[in-house]
């Protein structure tokens, strides 16, 4: 991912079905070292997992769970100084359909 222009990046993850895992709108940038997560879900779990996107993700503690209604955030760091590039972020919901807001928190010119 390229490096963000802005202190604050907004995007959405639309997750149609449970089962059906989805990509973010715009994946996170290298220079962002925060991401707050909001499930808009009046009852759905919104999971968070890495890997490609399509297939079911499980709440078997192995994926991030974010309640209905919650947010979280997640202090990632910038590209250079993560553990993991976190590139491959998934999202998918425990049942029916589920919108989770991701907002990625920047740092001008820094990578």
């Amino acid at each position: 991912m390229a490096l963000s222009t802005s202190t604050r990046v907004a995007t959405r993850a639309t997750i149609a079905a449970a089962g059906t895992s989805v990509a973010p709108g715009i994946p996170l940038p290298d220079n962002c070292s925060q991401i707050v997560f909001l499930n808009r879900s009046a009852a759905q779990v919104v999971l968070i997992g890495q890997g490609a996107p399509g297939g079911a993700l499980l709440d078997n503690g192995t994926n991030t769970a974010v309640p209905a209604g919650a947010t979280l955030t997640w202090d990632v760091g910038v590209r250079s100084k993560r553990l993991d590039p976190l590139t491959d972020l998934i999202y998918d919901c425990d049942a029916a359909n589920a919108n989770l807001d991701i907002t990625y928190l920047c740092h001008s010119g820094v990578s």
